[in-house]
């Protein structure tokens, strides 16, 4: 994997009311509370009125008053989140950098599908604005370059510090010194990586860059990454739940259902394992063998809470829904109590609640080439947004 030092764009104010979550997994009441904030980087991220143009132009006007500037130094950028999950502590450190992803190698390793109007939006974003405004998610096998991080950063005092409301303690630090980046550069040139999160704004990247004329070409042969070990304990990976919305009740595909699964009734704390479903009472689904029979080539990997047993078969089989379908009358999060919300206040039909991930079954099913349905995967903590921005062309 070859990464390469950049000039990021950083604020120059306090970061705790310029960042945000990723632009995906925020809701709208968190993105109203957000832009309260007349610098929070979902001004940008999430632009209203005037669209892509209008990110353009707010960068422009934060750049001229001095709220975000260039770096005047190639660096790279090193975050260590500090939190605490499951009753225990964890730290995890990972890097900031731009990574080459066109043309495509296999060194970058996508694993789920893709929605088109989505690559389409953020290909519009960073297209305008000639940013790419937040870094996809990157998680390789190895674990010599976390140790290289850890030494380069020994001593230094972060540039920004800030918490999280949901807990995450991040400090950001910034490597200009030479003989650190070339150590760094050479560790992680042996790796390869997984796309743990951003595969619409990868395939808009690598979109752009065969679009490109050659001088446009350089800035958009990169994707701009954070990249993390996967074999990190403080790297977790959780299911994405699926809300399906009004125009659907469970109880009216339950026969169907049963045809493929066994239902079993259930507590709240009862379905960390199994795919369940929840209208008001929890569902554990188990699939029977005729389940996997129907996933093909998919059903090799005989994994019980597979999302191809979710997408390809509940939702395309059984409900009859389109790929267009699944992507309007289907949302995502990643909380089961606000999914649960949902559907007792009546504003979605049914949740589908994906379990954690087992991480050996994962990398299993990687490694063989397996591409999953949009939304399979959760990694977190996540990276804020709002850190560093690159950019082509702002000085």
């Amino acid at each position: 994997m070859i990464i390469k030092p950049f000039q990021p764009l950083v604020f120059r104010r306090d970061l705790k009311n310029v960042t945000s979550p990723p632009f995906d997994v925020i809701t709208k009441e968190q993105e109203s509370l957000l832009k309260e904030s007349r610098y929070n980087i979902t001004h940008i991220t999430l632009p209203e009125l005037g669209g892509p143009s209008r990110s353009r132009d707010l960068l422009s006007q934060w750049v001229n008053e001095g709220i975000i500037s260039k770096e005047k130094e190639s660096c790279l950028l090193i975050i260590t989140q500090d939190f605490r999950a499951n009753g225990k502590d964890f730290s995890r450190i990972g890097l900031i950098a731009p990574v080459e992803t066109s043309p495509p190698a296999g060194i970058v390793i996508p694993h789920e599908d893709t929605f088109e109007w989505a690559v389409k939006e953020r290909r519009s974003l960073m297209e305008t604005t000639g940013c790419q405004l937040e870094p996809i998610f990157l998680a390789v096998n190895g674990v010599s370059f976390e140790r290289m991080l850890r030494s380069a950063i020994r001593g230094m005092e972060p540039f920004r510090k800030f918490e999280e409301p949901s807990g995450v303690i991040n400090s950001c630090f910034i490597v200009r010194d030479g003989h650190s980046i070339d150590s760094i550069t050479k560790a992680i040139g042996r790796d390869t990586a997984v796309v743990a999160d951003g595969h619409h704004r990868l395939k808009a990247t690598t979109q752009i860059f065969k679009d490109s004329e050659e001088g446009e070409r350089e800035f958009w042969r990169y994707s701009f990454s954070y990249i993390t070990s996967l074999q990190q304990e403080s790297l977790m990976i959780s299911g994405i739940h699926r809300l399906v919305n009004n125009g659907h009740s469970f109880s009216n595909y339950r026969g169907a259902i049963e045809r493929y699964f066994t239902i079993e009734e259930a507590g709240l704390n009862d379905f960390s394992s199994k795919i369940t479903i929840y209208d008001g009472s929890y569902h554990i689904l188990e699939p029977k063998e005729n389940a996997f029979e129907e996933l093909g080539e998919f059903g090799n990997f005989r994994f019980n809470a597979d999302p191809a047993l979710v997408n390809h078969l509940i939702f395309n089989k059984i409900m009859g829904m389109s790929i267009d379908e699944v992507a309007s009358k289907v949302t995502y999060t990643q909380s089961v109590p606000f999914a649960a919300e949902e559907v007792d206040k009546g504003r979605t039909g049914f949740a589908i609640l994906m379990p954690e991930w087992d991480k050996s079954i994962f990398l299993s099913m990687i490694e063989k080439g397996r591409i999953m349905p949009q939304k399979s995967t959760y990694f977190y903590p996540k990276i804020p947004s709002g850190i560093a921005i690159y950019c082509k062309d702002f000085l």
